[in-house]
Protein backbone atom coordinates (compact mmCIF):
# COMPACT_ATOMS: atom_id res chain seq x y z
CA UNK A 1 0.00 0.00 0.00
CA UNK A 2 1.30 3.44 -0.90
CA UNK A 3 2.03 5.90 1.90
CA UNK A 4 0.52 8.82 0.04
CA UNK A 5 -1.62 11.18 2.09
CA UNK A 6 -3.13 14.54 1.30
CA UNK A 7 -0.91 16.23 3.87
CA UNK A 8 2.18 15.05 1.97
CA UNK A 9 1.11 16.42 -1.37
CA UNK A 10 2.65 19.60 -2.67
CA UNK A 11 1.92 18.76 -6.29
CA UNK A 12 -1.75 17.99 -5.78
CA UNK A 13 -4.94 18.88 -7.60
CA UNK A 14 -8.03 17.08 -6.41
CA UNK A 15 -10.10 15.02 -8.86
CA UNK A 16 -12.48 16.70 -11.22
CA UNK A 17 -16.17 16.07 -10.65
CA UNK A 18 -16.18 13.73 -13.63
CA UNK A 19 -13.97 10.70 -13.10
CA UNK A 20 -14.33 8.31 -15.99
CA UNK A 21 -12.61 5.28 -17.41
CA UNK A 22 -12.56 5.90 -21.17
CA UNK A 23 -11.11 2.54 -22.08
CA UNK A 24 -12.54 -0.33 -24.03
CA UNK A 25 -15.24 -2.10 -22.05
CA UNK A 26 -15.41 -5.81 -22.74
CA UNK A 27 -19.04 -6.79 -22.62
CA UNK A 28 -19.95 -10.39 -21.88
CA UNK A 29 -23.40 -11.83 -21.90
CA UNK A 30 -24.75 -12.46 -18.42
CA UNK A 31 -27.90 -14.38 -17.64
CA UNK A 32 -30.49 -11.89 -16.50
CA UNK A 33 -32.83 -12.47 -13.59
CA UNK A 34 -35.40 -10.10 -15.07
CA UNK A 35 -38.18 -11.79 -17.05
CA UNK A 36 -40.04 -10.53 -20.10
CA UNK A 37 -42.57 -8.70 -17.92
CA UNK A 38 -39.82 -6.76 -16.19
CA UNK A 39 -40.19 -8.73 -12.98
CA UNK A 40 -37.08 -9.72 -11.03
CA UNK A 41 -36.85 -13.46 -10.31
CA UNK A 42 -35.32 -14.28 -6.96
CA UNK A 43 -33.92 -17.67 -8.01
CA UNK A 44 -32.81 -19.42 -11.18
CA UNK A 45 -33.48 -23.03 -12.18
CA UNK A 46 -29.88 -24.22 -12.23
CA UNK A 47 -29.26 -22.95 -8.72
CA UNK A 48 -26.02 -21.20 -9.71
CA UNK A 49 -25.42 -17.51 -9.10
CA UNK A 50 -23.79 -15.50 -11.86
CA UNK A 51 -20.61 -13.87 -10.63
CA UNK A 52 -19.90 -10.57 -12.36
CA UNK A 53 -16.38 -9.54 -13.28
CA UNK A 54 -14.83 -7.23 -10.72
CA UNK A 55 -14.39 -3.69 -11.97
CA UNK A 56 -10.83 -2.37 -11.66
CA UNK A 57 -9.25 0.96 -12.47
CA UNK A 58 -5.57 0.89 -13.28
CA UNK A 59 -3.05 3.69 -13.37
CA UNK A 60 -3.00 3.50 -17.17
CA UNK A 61 -6.75 4.11 -17.16
CA UNK A 62 -6.18 7.25 -15.09
CA UNK A 63 -3.56 8.50 -17.50
CA UNK A 64 -6.04 8.13 -20.36
CA UNK A 65 -8.72 10.06 -18.49
CA UNK A 66 -9.29 13.80 -18.67
CA UNK A 67 -10.71 13.98 -15.16
CA UNK A 68 -8.24 13.46 -12.31
CA UNK A 69 -4.75 14.87 -12.70
CA UNK A 70 -1.33 14.71 -11.04
CA UNK A 71 -1.01 13.10 -7.64
CA UNK A 72 -4.72 12.50 -7.09
CA UNK A 73 -4.24 9.56 -9.44
CA UNK A 74 -2.07 7.92 -6.79
CA UNK A 75 -5.27 6.96 -4.99
CA UNK A 76 -5.83 4.37 -7.67
CA UNK A 77 -2.28 3.04 -7.87
CA UNK A 78 -2.04 -0.71 -8.31
CA UNK A 79 1.40 -1.29 -9.76
CA UNK A 80 3.53 1.35 -8.05
CA UNK A 81 4.16 0.70 -4.36
CA UNK A 82 6.64 -1.04 -2.11
CA UNK A 83 4.05 -3.76 -1.49
CA UNK A 84 3.91 -4.55 -5.20
CA UNK A 85 7.72 -4.56 -5.32
CA UNK A 86 7.93 -7.03 -2.43
CA UNK A 87 5.34 -9.25 -4.09
CA UNK A 88 7.30 -9.20 -7.34
CA UNK A 89 10.46 -10.15 -5.49
CA UNK A 90 8.73 -13.03 -3.73
CA UNK A 91 7.64 -14.44 -7.11
CA UNK A 92 10.94 -13.78 -8.87
CA UNK A 93 12.79 -16.74 -10.36
CA UNK A 94 16.43 -17.08 -11.36
CA UNK A 95 15.79 -15.61 -14.81
CA UNK A 96 14.83 -12.20 -13.37
CA UNK A 97 17.57 -9.92 -12.10
CA UNK A 98 17.07 -6.75 -10.06
CA UNK A 99 18.39 -3.24 -10.71
CA UNK A 100 17.80 -0.16 -8.56
CA UNK A 101 18.22 3.49 -9.53
CA UNK A 102 18.02 6.31 -7.00
CA UNK A 103 17.90 10.07 -7.55
CA UNK A 104 20.35 12.43 -5.79
CA UNK A 105 17.47 14.18 -3.99
CA UNK A 106 16.49 10.86 -2.40
CA UNK A 107 20.07 10.07 -1.49
CA UNK A 108 20.45 13.40 0.32
CA UNK A 109 17.08 13.08 2.06
CA UNK A 110 17.73 9.53 3.25
CA UNK A 111 21.34 10.20 4.24
CA UNK A 112 20.10 13.09 6.38
CA UNK A 113 17.35 10.90 7.86
CA UNK A 114 19.83 8.15 8.82
CA UNK A 115 22.54 10.56 9.96
CA UNK A 116 25.09 9.49 7.34
CA UNK A 117 27.19 11.29 4.80
CA UNK A 118 26.37 10.65 1.16
CA UNK A 119 29.22 8.20 0.54
CA UNK A 120 28.34 6.00 3.53
CA UNK A 121 24.67 6.08 2.62
CA UNK A 122 25.32 5.03 -0.98
CA UNK A 123 27.37 2.03 0.14
CA UNK A 124 24.81 1.07 2.79
CA UNK A 125 21.97 1.38 0.27
CA UNK A 126 23.75 -0.78 -2.30
CA UNK A 127 24.73 -3.36 0.32
CA UNK A 128 21.14 -3.62 1.56
CA UNK A 129 19.75 -4.43 -1.87
CA UNK A 130 22.59 -6.81 -2.64
CA UNK A 131 22.26 -8.75 0.61
CA UNK A 132 18.45 -8.62 1.00
CA UNK A 133 17.30 -8.94 -2.62
CA UNK A 134 20.38 -10.20 -4.48
CA UNK A 135 20.39 -7.09 -6.66
CA UNK A 136 22.64 -7.06 -9.70
CA UNK A 137 22.88 -3.29 -10.29
CA UNK A 138 22.52 -0.26 -8.02
CA UNK A 139 23.04 3.10 -9.72
CA UNK A 140 22.52 6.82 -9.42
CA UNK A 141 20.68 8.68 -12.15
CA UNK A 142 23.38 11.06 -13.41
CA UNK A 143 24.19 9.12 -16.57
CA UNK A 144 20.52 9.29 -17.51
CA UNK A 145 20.49 12.98 -16.58
CA UNK A 146 23.54 13.63 -18.75
CA UNK A 147 21.81 12.05 -21.73
CA UNK A 148 18.58 13.93 -20.98
CA UNK A 149 20.39 17.28 -20.75
CA UNK A 150 22.28 16.61 -23.98
CA UNK A 151 19.08 15.83 -25.84
CA UNK A 152 17.27 18.84 -24.37
CA UNK A 153 20.11 21.09 -25.55
CA UNK A 154 20.08 19.54 -29.03
CA UNK A 155 16.33 19.87 -29.46
CA UNK A 156 16.35 23.49 -28.28
CA UNK A 157 19.26 24.33 -30.58
CA UNK A 158 17.55 22.70 -33.57
CA UNK A 159 14.27 24.45 -32.74
CA UNK A 160 15.94 27.87 -32.57
CA UNK A 161 17.25 27.33 -36.12
CA UNK A 162 13.97 26.02 -37.53
CA UNK A 163 11.02 27.65 -39.24
CA UNK A 164 8.90 26.46 -36.33
CA UNK A 165 10.62 29.05 -34.13
CA UNK A 166 9.69 31.79 -36.58
CA UNK A 167 6.04 30.71 -36.42
CA UNK A 168 5.81 30.19 -32.66
CA UNK A 169 8.59 31.58 -30.49
CA UNK A 170 6.91 30.84 -27.18
CA UNK A 171 9.38 29.12 -24.82
CA UNK A 172 9.64 25.35 -24.89
CA UNK A 173 8.70 23.65 -21.62
CA UNK A 174 10.54 20.82 -19.90
CA UNK A 175 8.83 17.45 -19.62
CA UNK A 176 10.86 15.98 -16.75
CA UNK A 177 8.08 16.61 -14.20
CA UNK A 178 5.23 14.15 -14.86
CA UNK A 179 2.75 16.07 -12.74
CA UNK A 180 3.15 19.15 -14.93
CA UNK A 181 3.07 17.06 -18.11
CA UNK A 182 -0.19 15.36 -17.18
CA UNK A 183 -1.71 18.67 -16.11
CA UNK A 184 -0.78 20.15 -19.48
CA UNK A 185 -2.03 17.19 -21.49
CA UNK A 186 -5.35 17.05 -19.69
CA UNK A 187 -6.25 20.68 -19.19
CA UNK A 188 -4.06 22.92 -21.39
CA UNK A 189 -4.05 21.45 -24.92
CA UNK A 190 -2.76 24.72 -26.37
CA UNK A 191 0.50 24.26 -24.46
CA UNK A 192 1.06 20.61 -25.37
CA UNK A 193 3.04 21.56 -28.53
CA UNK A 194 5.44 23.50 -26.29
CA UNK A 195 6.43 20.43 -24.26
CA UNK A 196 9.94 19.33 -25.16
CA UNK A 197 9.65 15.62 -25.83
CA UNK A 198 12.77 14.43 -24.04
CA UNK A 199 12.42 11.77 -21.38
CA UNK A 200 13.48 12.34 -17.80
CA UNK A 201 16.64 10.95 -16.14
CA UNK A 202 14.46 8.34 -14.41
CA UNK A 203 13.26 6.81 -17.66
CA UNK A 204 16.52 7.15 -19.56
CA UNK A 205 18.40 5.51 -16.68
CA UNK A 206 15.91 2.63 -16.77
CA UNK A 207 16.30 2.28 -20.53
CA UNK A 208 20.11 2.31 -20.27
CA UNK A 209 20.01 -0.38 -17.59
CA UNK A 210 17.88 -2.61 -19.82
CA UNK A 211 20.11 -1.97 -22.84
CA UNK A 212 23.25 -2.81 -20.84
CA UNK A 213 21.73 -5.92 -19.31
CA UNK A 214 20.38 -7.27 -22.60
CA UNK A 215 23.70 -6.69 -24.34
CA UNK A 216 25.69 -8.53 -21.66
CA UNK A 217 23.32 -11.21 -20.37
CA UNK A 218 20.55 -11.99 -22.84
CA UNK A 219 21.99 -14.71 -25.07
CA UNK A 220 20.73 -17.53 -27.26
CA UNK A 221 21.21 -19.92 -24.36
CA UNK A 222 19.46 -17.55 -21.93
CA UNK A 223 16.76 -15.79 -24.01
CA UNK A 224 14.33 -15.52 -21.08
CA UNK A 225 16.69 -13.60 -18.81
CA UNK A 226 15.17 -10.23 -17.92
CA UNK A 227 15.72 -7.22 -15.70
CA UNK A 228 13.34 -5.73 -13.11
CA UNK A 229 14.08 -2.04 -12.49
CA UNK A 230 13.07 -0.32 -9.26
CA UNK A 231 13.34 3.46 -9.09
CA UNK A 232 13.60 5.40 -5.82
CA UNK A 233 12.40 8.92 -6.57
CA UNK A 234 11.50 12.08 -4.67
CA UNK A 235 7.94 12.62 -5.88
CA UNK A 236 4.91 10.37 -6.01
CA UNK A 237 4.25 11.77 -9.48
CA UNK A 238 7.27 9.85 -10.79
CA UNK A 239 5.14 6.72 -10.51
CA UNK A 240 2.85 8.18 -13.15
CA UNK A 241 5.74 8.68 -15.52
CA UNK A 242 6.81 5.04 -15.26
CA UNK A 243 3.24 4.02 -16.10
CA UNK A 244 2.95 6.01 -19.33
CA UNK A 245 2.47 3.82 -22.43
CA UNK A 246 5.53 5.44 -24.03
CA UNK A 247 7.60 4.50 -20.96
CA UNK A 248 6.64 0.84 -20.88
CA UNK A 249 9.44 -1.57 -20.10
CA UNK A 250 11.87 1.02 -18.74
CA UNK A 251 11.09 1.23 -15.01
CA UNK A 252 8.92 -1.48 -13.47
CA UNK A 253 8.18 0.13 -10.12
CA UNK A 254 8.81 3.48 -8.43
CA UNK A 255 8.83 4.05 -4.68
CA UNK A 256 9.73 7.07 -2.56
CA UNK A 257 12.03 7.35 0.48
CA UNK A 258 8.94 7.32 2.70
CA UNK A 259 7.92 3.99 1.22
CA UNK A 260 11.47 2.67 1.50
CA UNK A 261 11.45 3.35 5.24
CA UNK A 262 8.02 1.72 5.56
CA UNK A 263 9.30 -1.31 3.64
CA UNK A 264 12.21 -1.71 6.05
CA UNK A 265 9.77 -1.62 8.95
CA UNK A 266 7.62 -4.32 7.37
CA UNK A 267 10.70 -6.45 6.79
CA UNK A 268 11.95 -5.85 10.36
CA UNK A 269 15.21 -4.59 8.92
CA UNK A 270 17.51 -1.96 10.43
CA UNK A 271 19.11 0.01 7.64
CA UNK A 272 22.23 1.00 9.59
CA UNK A 273 23.16 -2.67 10.03
CA UNK A 274 23.96 -2.79 6.32
CA UNK A 275 26.79 -0.26 6.53
CA UNK A 276 29.45 -1.60 4.21
CA UNK A 277 33.09 -1.59 5.28
CA UNK A 278 34.06 -2.20 1.66
CA UNK A 279 34.66 0.69 -0.70
CA UNK A 280 34.25 -1.72 -3.61
CA UNK A 281 30.53 -2.34 -3.15
CA UNK A 282 29.53 0.43 -5.58
CA UNK A 283 31.94 -0.84 -8.23
CA UNK A 284 30.62 -4.37 -7.76
CA UNK A 285 27.06 -3.17 -8.34
CA UNK A 286 27.96 -1.01 -11.36
CA UNK A 287 26.62 -2.12 -14.77
CA UNK A 288 29.10 -3.35 -17.35
CA UNK A 289 30.68 -0.49 -19.31
CA UNK A 290 29.47 2.24 -16.94
CA UNK A 291 31.87 4.61 -15.22
CA UNK A 292 31.58 3.45 -11.57
CA UNK A 293 31.69 7.03 -10.26
CA UNK A 294 29.93 9.17 -12.86
CA UNK A 295 26.35 8.02 -12.25
CA UNK A 296 26.67 9.00 -8.57
CA UNK A 297 27.60 12.61 -9.46
CA UNK A 298 25.43 15.68 -10.09
CA UNK A 299 25.75 18.70 -12.39
CA UNK A 300 25.65 22.45 -11.88
CA UNK A 301 22.26 24.11 -12.06
CA UNK A 302 19.06 23.64 -10.11
CA UNK A 303 18.68 20.75 -7.67
CA UNK A 304 15.86 19.50 -9.92
CA UNK A 305 18.16 18.71 -12.83
CA UNK A 306 19.77 21.92 -14.00
CA UNK A 307 18.31 21.76 -17.51
CA UNK A 308 17.81 25.52 -17.85
CA UNK A 309 21.27 26.46 -16.62
CA UNK A 310 23.02 23.82 -18.71
CA UNK A 311 21.26 25.05 -21.84
CA UNK A 312 22.64 28.55 -21.24
CA UNK A 313 26.13 27.15 -20.60
CA UNK A 314 25.92 25.29 -23.90
CA UNK A 315 24.93 28.50 -25.70
CA UNK A 316 27.87 30.34 -24.17
CA UNK A 317 30.29 27.64 -25.32
CA UNK A 318 29.16 28.02 -28.92
CA UNK A 319 30.21 31.68 -28.98
CA UNK A 320 33.42 32.77 -30.61
CA UNK A 321 36.44 33.23 -28.36
CA UNK A 322 36.05 37.01 -28.60
CA UNK A 323 32.36 36.95 -27.67
CA UNK A 324 32.92 34.51 -24.82
CA UNK A 325 35.24 37.04 -23.15
CA UNK A 326 32.50 39.66 -23.34
CA UNK A 327 29.72 37.33 -22.15
CA UNK A 328 28.33 36.73 -18.71
CA UNK A 329 25.70 34.36 -17.30
CA UNK A 330 23.48 36.13 -14.79
CA UNK A 331 20.90 34.63 -12.47
CA UNK A 332 17.91 36.93 -12.02
CA UNK A 333 15.30 36.31 -9.34
CA UNK A 334 11.61 36.57 -10.15
CA UNK A 335 8.67 37.88 -8.20
CA UNK A 336 9.06 35.00 -5.72
CA UNK A 337 11.74 32.48 -4.78
CA UNK A 338 10.30 29.85 -7.12
CA UNK A 339 11.13 31.79 -10.29
CA UNK A 340 14.55 32.61 -11.68
CA UNK A 341 16.12 33.28 -15.06
CA UNK A 342 19.57 32.39 -16.36
CA UNK A 343 20.42 35.11 -18.86
CA UNK A 344 23.48 35.11 -21.12
CA UNK A 345 24.37 38.70 -21.98
CA UNK A 346 27.02 40.67 -23.80
CA UNK A 347 28.46 42.89 -21.08
CA UNK A 348 29.64 45.49 -23.59
CA UNK A 349 26.36 46.00 -25.42
CA UNK A 350 23.89 44.75 -22.81
CA UNK A 351 22.38 42.47 -25.46
CA UNK A 352 20.64 39.30 -24.31
CA UNK A 353 22.20 36.39 -26.21
CA UNK A 354 20.13 33.58 -24.68
CA UNK A 355 17.77 33.01 -21.78
CA UNK A 356 16.32 30.05 -19.89
CA UNK A 357 14.26 30.01 -16.70
CA UNK A 358 13.27 27.84 -13.76
CA UNK A 359 9.72 27.93 -12.44
CA UNK A 360 7.97 25.82 -9.80
CA UNK A 361 4.74 25.69 -7.83
CA UNK A 362 1.21 25.58 -9.14
CA UNK A 363 0.47 29.27 -8.70
CA UNK A 364 3.48 30.13 -10.83
CA UNK A 365 2.42 27.50 -13.35
CA UNK A 366 -1.03 29.09 -13.55
CA UNK A 367 0.54 32.49 -14.25
CA UNK A 368 2.77 30.93 -16.88
CA UNK A 369 -0.24 29.34 -18.56
CA UNK A 370 -1.98 32.72 -18.72
CA UNK A 371 1.03 34.32 -20.36
CA UNK A 372 1.75 31.54 -22.84
CA UNK A 373 -1.80 30.65 -23.88
CA UNK A 374 -2.59 31.99 -27.31
CA UNK A 375 -4.37 35.32 -27.39
CA UNK A 376 -2.38 37.38 -29.84
CA UNK A 377 0.06 37.17 -32.74
CA UNK A 378 3.06 34.89 -32.55
CA UNK A 379 1.95 33.29 -29.32
CA UNK A 380 1.55 36.49 -27.34
CA UNK A 381 -1.01 36.65 -24.60
CA UNK A 382 -4.15 38.74 -24.56
CA UNK A 383 -3.63 39.32 -20.86
CA UNK A 384 -2.31 42.74 -19.82
CA UNK A 385 1.39 43.03 -19.12
CA UNK A 386 2.15 42.74 -15.44
CA UNK A 387 3.25 45.88 -13.69
CA UNK A 388 6.89 45.57 -12.71
CA UNK A 389 7.70 49.05 -11.44
CA UNK A 390 7.45 48.18 -7.75
CA UNK A 391 9.03 44.80 -8.40
CA UNK A 392 12.02 46.42 -10.03
CA UNK A 393 12.37 48.84 -7.14
CA UNK A 394 12.38 45.98 -4.66
CA UNK A 395 14.75 43.79 -6.63
CA UNK A 396 17.22 46.52 -7.46
CA UNK A 397 18.47 46.24 -3.89
CA UNK A 398 18.31 42.46 -3.52
CA UNK A 399 19.06 40.68 -6.78
CA UNK A 400 22.58 39.53 -7.55
CA UNK A 401 24.16 37.77 -10.44
CA UNK A 402 25.21 34.18 -10.01
CA UNK A 403 27.49 32.29 -12.35
CA UNK A 404 30.01 29.49 -12.34
CA UNK A 405 31.76 30.35 -15.58
CA UNK A 406 35.31 31.64 -15.61
CA UNK A 407 35.90 35.31 -16.21
CA UNK A 408 32.57 36.41 -14.72
CA UNK A 409 31.83 38.27 -11.55
CA UNK A 410 29.11 38.68 -8.98
CA UNK A 411 27.42 42.02 -8.44
CA UNK A 412 24.18 43.92 -8.25
CA UNK A 413 21.81 43.79 -11.20
CA UNK A 414 20.19 47.14 -10.73
CA UNK A 415 16.80 47.17 -12.43
CA UNK A 416 17.14 43.85 -14.27
CA UNK A 417 14.21 41.55 -13.53
CA UNK A 418 13.62 37.91 -14.42
CA UNK A 419 11.35 37.55 -17.44
CA UNK A 420 10.66 33.81 -17.63
CA UNK A 421 7.94 34.02 -20.28
CA UNK A 422 10.39 35.66 -22.69
CA UNK A 423 12.90 32.83 -22.27
CA UNK A 424 13.68 30.20 -24.86
CA UNK A 425 13.16 27.40 -22.35
CA UNK A 426 11.45 26.98 -18.97
CA UNK A 427 12.36 24.19 -16.56
CA UNK A 428 9.03 23.52 -14.83
CA UNK A 429 8.41 21.69 -11.55
CA UNK A 430 5.04 21.17 -9.91
CA UNK A 431 6.36 21.12 -6.34
CA UNK A 432 7.24 24.61 -5.03
CA UNK A 433 11.01 24.75 -4.83
CA UNK A 434 11.45 21.72 -7.05
CA UNK A 435 12.48 18.14 -6.37
CA UNK A 436 14.05 18.75 -2.93
CA UNK A 437 10.53 19.57 -1.78
CA UNK A 438 9.17 16.35 -3.24
CA UNK A 439 6.24 14.85 -1.39
CA UNK A 440 7.98 11.48 -1.05
CA UNK A 441 11.05 12.77 0.78
CA UNK A 442 11.64 12.35 4.50
CA UNK A 443 10.71 15.74 5.89
CA UNK A 444 9.27 15.09 9.33
CA UNK A 445 8.54 18.72 10.15
CA UNK A 446 4.88 19.48 10.85
CA UNK A 447 4.49 23.19 10.22
CA UNK A 448 4.72 24.71 6.76
CA UNK A 449 7.39 27.15 7.90
CA UNK A 450 9.60 24.46 9.41
CA UNK A 451 9.15 22.24 6.36
CA UNK A 452 10.28 25.12 4.17
CA UNK A 453 13.29 25.73 6.42
CA UNK A 454 14.24 22.05 6.29
CA UNK A 455 13.97 22.04 2.50
CA UNK A 456 16.20 25.11 2.38
CA UNK A 457 18.79 23.29 4.49
CA UNK A 458 18.75 20.40 2.01
CA UNK A 459 19.12 22.88 -0.83
CA UNK A 460 22.20 24.39 0.80
CA UNK A 461 23.75 20.96 1.31
CA UNK A 462 22.88 19.64 -2.14
CA UNK A 463 25.66 21.14 -4.24
CA UNK A 464 28.33 20.63 -1.58
CA UNK A 465 27.52 16.97 -0.90
CA UNK A 466 28.13 15.49 -4.35
CA UNK A 467 30.91 15.39 -6.91
CA UNK A 468 30.20 17.59 -9.93
CA UNK A 469 30.34 16.41 -13.53
CA UNK A 470 29.98 18.33 -16.77
CA UNK A 471 26.96 16.85 -18.59
CA UNK A 472 27.88 18.68 -21.80
CA UNK A 473 31.35 17.13 -22.08
CA UNK A 474 30.87 13.53 -23.16
CA UNK A 475 34.62 12.89 -22.92
CA UNK A 476 34.24 12.88 -19.11
CA UNK A 477 31.67 10.12 -19.15
CA UNK A 478 33.86 7.07 -19.98
CA UNK A 479 30.74 5.30 -21.23
CA UNK A 480 31.05 5.53 -25.01
CA UNK A 481 30.64 1.76 -25.35
CA UNK A 482 27.10 1.76 -23.97
CA UNK A 483 25.76 5.00 -25.45
CA UNK A 484 24.19 5.13 -28.88
CA UNK A 485 24.64 8.68 -30.15
CA UNK A 486 21.72 8.23 -32.55
CA UNK A 487 19.30 6.94 -29.93
CA UNK A 488 16.63 9.42 -28.86
CA UNK A 489 14.49 9.08 -25.76
CA UNK A 490 11.18 10.75 -26.48
CA UNK A 491 7.64 10.91 -25.16
CA UNK A 492 4.51 11.03 -27.25
CA UNK A 493 2.25 13.72 -25.84
CA UNK A 494 -1.52 13.63 -26.21
CA UNK A 495 -3.88 16.50 -25.50
CA UNK A 496 -6.98 15.03 -23.83
CA UNK A 497 -10.40 15.65 -25.28
CA UNK A 498 -11.93 18.63 -23.46
CA UNK A 499 -14.68 17.89 -20.97
CA UNK A 500 -17.94 19.69 -20.53
CA UNK A 501 -17.00 22.99 -18.90
CA UNK A 502 -19.35 22.32 -16.02
CA UNK A 503 -17.53 19.07 -15.31
CA UNK A 504 -14.05 20.41 -15.79
CA UNK A 505 -13.66 21.75 -12.28
CA UNK A 506 -10.54 21.27 -10.20
CA UNK A 507 -9.67 22.47 -6.75
CA UNK A 508 -6.20 23.20 -5.53
CA UNK A 509 -4.75 21.21 -2.65
CA UNK A 510 -3.71 22.85 0.58
CA UNK A 511 0.05 22.85 0.09
CA UNK A 512 0.43 24.44 -3.33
Amino acid sequence: MSLLSEEDLNDFISPALACTKPTEIKRTKVKSNVNALGEYEVGVDDGEDEVLEKVTITLSDCLACSGCITSSEEIMLQQQSHGVFLEAMSKRDITTKLAISISPQCRLSMATYYGMDISDFDKCFANFFQKRFDAKYVVGTQLGRNVSIQQVVKKLTDWKKSKEYEVDSRPRLSAADPGFVIYTEKTKPDLVPLLLNVKSPQQITGALLHETFDKNHKTETQPDTKLYVLGVMACFDKKLEASRPDSAGEVDCVITPKEFVAMLSELNEIFEQYKSPSDDILSEMCPEGWDPELHWCINHGSSSGGFAYQYIVSRQRTLSSELIKDSKIMKLLGKNNNICEHRLINVKTGETIASASELSGFRNIQNMVRHLSRGGPKGTSSFPKRRVQSLRKRQSSTNTTSTTTSGTTTGRLGTLVAQPYSSEFIEVNAAPGGCLNGSGLLNGEQSTVRKRQFTQQLEERFHSSFTMVDPLDITQWNTSEILDSDRVYEYTFHAAEPQDKQKDIVTVGNTW
